[in-house]
């Protein structure tokens, strides 16, 4: 990313106490961390790294623990709505819900640093009411003299400056203490009225703070709340600096039913029982973090209780899935699978997660008036939130599909979007490419009984498919033409497509350099934010130098698929290949011409020997030893379609045997033909020999068969297979026109 015109804060400059943390082998030990609730992360001991765009640092008065800054990497990036000259560092939060879960009460007193004198400092806020007379504003070189601010929305947005009665607010750094009234959203119904429906189609109630029915399995049901903040949505629940470039602490409180069970992100430290029959909860200070993750559930939750040993240092830490009542039990595979994806994800990156605790919150809801959600699960750091009715299995049945990629894919998220967090919503797909790719490949290696590489490879397909339609859009989306409803819909694009380029990519540089390129990124990045040129450096450093950033963004921004068509001729010992490039005939709205392409060569007596080499232009030659049939992308995993001479088909087919035992090539080898064949680039006789020649196995034709209907099916109008549809309060702003 391009160095910043105006001075950028080190929002996220980490105390000394974690300082000393990082450099500890920790991972849920007491002993370090404690403003960052606990846990130590003795592989993050590595962030002083090099320099790269080093950014302005907050200044005024004596620096505070918070403000021990590891600077050398820029982690900040610049707002896009919000003004970068008032920071947030902690957001100490309380709330209270009325009895009867409609309204709530809230306070915030937040430290801020204000970089140079403003009119105004500015908050998002969504139908919440600020008290009067009750927004002030204290230095903290002077906390005795107290400023009277007055809230004034303005015009368009949801956005409220808080002003001075007279003059400006000087530099500085201050307590901002406000008061607020909110609404507890319950019902798409009373959300989402005809008329704004109409105007956003993917309206839910299920944003900010909202109502839930807990109903057991004899039908017996309880009202709880849960909170969704993601995109902006937490400006529903408390005013603040809603954007991922807003990195902070936060310090939640509560006052609820007595008899509740509480979660929050961060580890609970005290409940104090009151006159009324409430309870007063407090959780711990949280690791610097976006405020769209900041989370609050309550209820009449059971709670399955087990301990993660992490394979870091051996140190453990407590799990827990809340459920609803009387269905703690139904939780225990997913206890166990988070127990062996947590371990997984610990040992790929060599990061513990900076918490004490870690947690899930499975809620049903007896209502059921909530059915445009537009999540399945979300990523709150150390305290996901799922449906349970998709991720619960009762005893004695077998769980679904959904349910395990569904708690892998939000675990990943603790790294991926979490740890290191989008820098804008037009690149979401810096988180969810890479939970899908996650998700996928744990699910693979774990439970291959659910899912394997030929089913990724059917995946893959789907994607293709689905990028060749005028409804295409880039994985990296211009939100200029996206709206802001549903704006990465359809998500098959960030989620799926984006996790094909990540496969490619790894199948260029190897899983080692993919490991270390990453593990580099998350080091690099942690508590900051990401772009795809920090991520494609990261990976670039790992792995030699090779162009990844050519790769990686010929892919995710431009719509279509790559088609690649080899013809290789013997002559003498020697076999001449030429290769050209085309997009695949497809009906997008602007379609690609040229893309810089990994191309993996399998040649040799046995195909046992490989090629591998980088096409920027529309043709390439080169020569390979012996003469030698060439199979294009030996993985069946890279995401472009290769078509072949009359003659390179024949020898390529006389080498099946050769990859009898490898099933996800053949199934991508049969697929690429018949995607060949609905473009009128093969002929009907040319694919039926092909396919007889691979003789794909039975289960494998009849995983085909069902993913041609379903592919089918959505065409002729069905839903799509992956429904995520991510909202944005208000209109996205268009990014200026710089790197992205």
């Amino acid at each position: 990313m391009k160095k910043l015109n105006t001075p950028v804060v080190h929002h996220l400059a980490l105390s000394a106490v974690m300082l000393a943390a990082l450099t500890a082998c920790g991972g849920g030990d007491s002993g370090g961390g404690a403003s960052f609730g606990g846990a130590g992360m003795g592989a993050l001991s590595s962030l002083t790294a090099s320099a790269e765009d080093p950014a302005k640092a907050p200044e005024d008065g004596a620096p505070s623990s918070q403000e021990s800054s590891l600077a050398a990497i820029d982690r900040s990036v610049k707002p896009m709505e919000l003004p970068d000259t008032v920071w947030p560092i902690n957001y100490k939060l309380w709330f209270r819900p009325d009895a009867a879960l409609k309204t709530f009460v809230g306070r915030g007193d937040v430290e801020i640093e204000v970089l140079k004198p403003v009119d105004a400092i500015v908050v998002a806020a969504h139908n919440l009411k600020f008290a009067n007379g009750r927004t002030t504003l204290r230095k903290l070189s002077n906390p005795s003299e107290v400023i009277a601010l007055v809230p004034t929305p303005q015009t368009l947005g949801d956005f409220v400056q808080l002003r001075r009665n007279d003059g400006q607010i000087a530099k500085g750094k201050y307590l901002l203490h406000m008061e607020w009234d909110g609404k507890i959203q319950f019902s798409d119904a009373e959300y989402c009225p005809p008329e704004e429906m109409a105007r956003n189609p993917f309206c839910s109630a299920a944003t900010g703070v909202f109502k839930v029915g807990l109903s057991t399995p004899e039908g017996v049901s309880s009202d709880a709340i849960v909170t969704q903040g993601e995109t902006n949505y937490a400006r529903q629940w408390f005013p603040g600096w809603d954007e991922p470039a807003f990195r902070h602490s936060f310090e939640i409180s509560a006052e609820v039913p007595g008899d509740w069970q509480t979660v929050s992100n961060a580890a609970q430290k005290s409940a104090v029982k009151l006159p009324d029959g409430y309870q007063q909860v407090s959780f711990e200070k949280t690791p610097s973090m976006p405020m769209y993750l900041a989370f609050f559930g309550g209820g009449k939750f059971d709670v399955l209780s087990d301990t993660f040993k992490s394979p870091l240092d051996g140190s453990e830490m407590p799990l827990r899935w809340f459920t609803p009542p009387g269905r703690s039990t139904w939780a225990t595979f997913a206890m166990e699978w988070t127990k062996v994806a947590m371990d997984y994800y610990y040992n790929y990156t060599g990061i513990a997660l900076p918490f004490k605790k870690f947690d899930t919150v499975a809620a049903n809801d007896s209502y059921d008036n909530k059915p445009n959600t537009g999540f399945g699960g979300m990523e709150n750091w150390g305290s996901i939130f799922e449906f349970a009715d998709r991720v619960l299995t009762k005893p004695g049945d077998t769980p679904t599909l959904y349910s395990v990629t569904v708690v892998t894919h939000e675990i990943a998220h603790q790294w991926f979007g979490d740890l290191v967090t989008l820098d804008w919503w037009d690149n979401v797909w810096l988180n969810e490419s890479f939970a899908r790719w996650f998700d996928r490949r744990t699910t693979i290696k774990f439970h291959p009984d659910y899912y394997s590489f030929s089913d990724y490879v059917l995946d893959k397909h789907t994607v293709i498919v689905a990028d060749l339609k005028d409804t295409a859009v880039p994985v990296q989306r211009n939100l200029n033409d996206a709206g802001s409803f549903g704006f990465i819909s359809p998500s098959i694009f960030v989620y799926n497509k984006g996790s094909h380029v990540l496969e490619t990519v790894q199948n260029y540089i190897g899983e080692e350099a993919m490991q270390k390129g990453l593990q580099i990124y998350l080091k690099d990045y942690a508590f900051g934010n990401a772009t795809p040129s920090r991520l494609w450096t990261s990976l670039e450093k790992a792995s030699g130098g090779k162009k990844v950033a050519d790769i990686g963004d010929s892919f995710i921004r431009q719509t279509g698929v790559p088609l690649l068509t080899v013809d290789a001729q013997c002559a003498g010992d020697r076999t001449y290949v030429s290769i050209s490039q085309e997009p695949f005939p497809n009906q997008n709205a602007y379609p690609a011409s040229t893309w810089t392409i990994p191309v993996t060569l399998a040649y040799g007596d046995a195909m046992e020997q490989r090629k591998t080499f980088v096409m920027a232009t529309s043709t390439t030659q080169l020569e390979l030893p012996g003469c030698t049939a060439v199979l294009a992308g030996p993985t069946g995993q890279d995401y472009y379609v290769s078509n072949y001479s009359t003659q390179s088909w024949s020898d390529l087919l006389a080498k099946a045997q050769n990859f009898a035992d490898n099933k996800p090539l053949l199934l991508n080898i049969e697929r690429d033909a018949f995607r060949l064949l609905s473009a009128g680039r093969v002929t009907q006789g040319q694919y039926d020999q092909i396919k007889g020649v691979l003789n794909l196995p039975t289960t494998l034709l009849a995983k085909t068969e069902a993913s041609q209907q379903k592919m089918m099916a959505q065409d002729a109008g069905g839903k799509e297979d992956y429904p995520h549809a991510l909202r944005y309060q208000g209109s996205l702003k268009l990014r200026e026109n710089h790197k992205r």
